[in-house]
Formats: structure tokens, sequence, C-alpha cells
């Protein structure tokens, strides 16, 4: 069983969005414990000013004073870099531990088809029978070219693909009500948790008082 399995109870949107919000949280805990964050405010805070100093001094045109304040503002983002590294390293840790074990939950499936042009996909307990003609795909009743969105299977919409002689179904988690640019609306795991976790993360730094 999964270590992740308890997740299924929830829709999978949602047990997605809680697997980002845990792996926020995680992330920022040892950013908490990791960087001084009096001097990481401190540095925000000094960056911000020389940043302003720097603009007023373009304006006056004094160029020399402008140049020499942005000089100061990139040693301070340099100490930022500094603290921020190991956090940074242990959060990349974090997430190759991590994102595996929701893939065994929402994992795509590869189904082979042979010279016949036939197939099973096997989803749990449910079996559909699979017969290929080209790009044309027939799912039991449903018939759909390749790539293409089936109807529900085992409570679940599929992205479905040819992959070489084999087709790949990829389950959509969740779907949005409005198009996001590059992305369209109908997302696996990896898509809704890159799309949820930026937010999460967001918000749980705000709340957890963390500077960066």
């Amino acid at each position: 069983m999964p270590l992740l399995s308890f997740l299924t109870i929830f829709p999978p949107a949602l047990a997605v969005a809680v697997f980002s919000l845990l792996i926020a949280i995680i992330i920022n805990i040892f950013y908490k414990i990791l960087v001084n964050q009096n001097n990481a405010k401190q540095i925000k805070a000094r960056v911000k000013e020389v940043q302003q100093q720097s603009k007023e001094a373009r304006k006056s045109g004094d160029m020399k004073r402008s140049s020499e304040l942005m000089s100061e503002a990139m040693k301070e983002n340099s100490k930022m870099m500094r603290l921020t590294m190991k956090p940074m390293l242990v959060s990349m840790v974090i997430v190759i531990i991590f994102l595996p074990l929701i893939a065994e939950i929402y994992n795509d499936i590869p189904v082979a088809i042979d010279s016949a042009g036939l197939g099973v996909l096997k989803i749990g307990e449910s079996s559909y029978a699979l017969q290929r003609n080209g790009n044309e795909l027939k799912i039991n009743d449903f018939v759909c070219n390749m790539p293409c969105i089936t109807g529900n299977l085992a409570g679940y919409k599929w992205k479905v693909a040819a992959e070489g002689s084999s087709v790949k179904f990829a389950r959509i988690v969740s779907s949005t009500p409005i198009q996001i640019p590059y992305f369209g609306n109908n997302f696996g795991w990896l898509g809704w948790y890159i799309i949820s976790s930026i937010p999460l993360m967001i918000v749980s730094r705000k709340m957890m008082k963390i500077a960066i």
C-alpha cells in the first residue's frame, strides 16, 4: 500500500492540493530552521532601500551613484543566495523523495497493443478492451482519435496518446473552467501539483512568518 494512500479519501484535485500543502509546510520548516530570519529580513529591506535610492539617483541624472547602489544591491542579493543555498538543496531532496510517492497513486498507465491492434486496459479491478486502428482507438463502446480525452473510466477521465505501438493513459485529476495559456484546462497529477503548490507555498510561507 502506498505511503500516501490516505490521500485517496479525498477527491483527486483536493488530494494533490493537500499533498502540495504538506510538501510546502515541510520545505518551509527547513527554511525556518536553516535560515536566520532576522538576517533575511534585514537583507530584503536593505535591497529594497538601495534599489529605491538607485532609482532616484538615476532620475536625477547621477548615473555613477546609481551604478554604485546597484552594485551594493547585487552584493546584498549574493548574501541572500548564500543564506538560501542549504534549504534550497534540502527542498530538492524532499521533492525528489516525495513526488514518486504521489505518482504511485496517480501514475500513467501504458497499454501494449498487439499486432492485431488489440489490448487490455487494467485500472485496479476494472478491465477495458481496446482496439486500435492507426490513431483511432475504441475503448469498449467509446471511440476517439488520439490524442483524445476519454469518458469516465474507473472514476476518472484520461488523456490518451499513442506512444509507438503502445497507448498511454494519463489520469486527469483536475479540470479548470477556463483555459490556462500553454497548459489547457485538464491536468494530470504533476501539472496540478505545480499549479496548486505555487499559491500554497506563498500562503504557508506568510503564515509561518518566513522572510524568504
